[in-house]
């Protein structure tokens, strides 16, 4: 409500240090995936983001990029 308050700045999280912003990149990329109908790998220190065919019921997180375990 406040007139001139939006921060436009992208990245303006950066002053949260290195290792939050990583986190608020990985959450944000981790709802997008979610938002897209997709799912995230439950494998522990994986959690890539996956988007399965409509209809499909397995799936398996190829390793494609240096990202999927497999």
């Amino acid at each position: 409500g406040c007139p001139d308050s939006l921060i436009k700045e992208l990245h303006h999280f950066r002053i949260l240090g290195e290792e939050q912003y990583n986190r608020y990149q990985r959450y944000g990329a981790e709802e997008c995936v979610l938002q897209m109908g997709g799912v995230l790998c439950p494998t522990p220190a994986c959690g890539a983001g996956l988007l399965p065919e409509p209809d499909m019921r397995k799936i398996v997180c190829e390793p494609s990029n240096g990202l999927g375990c497999g």
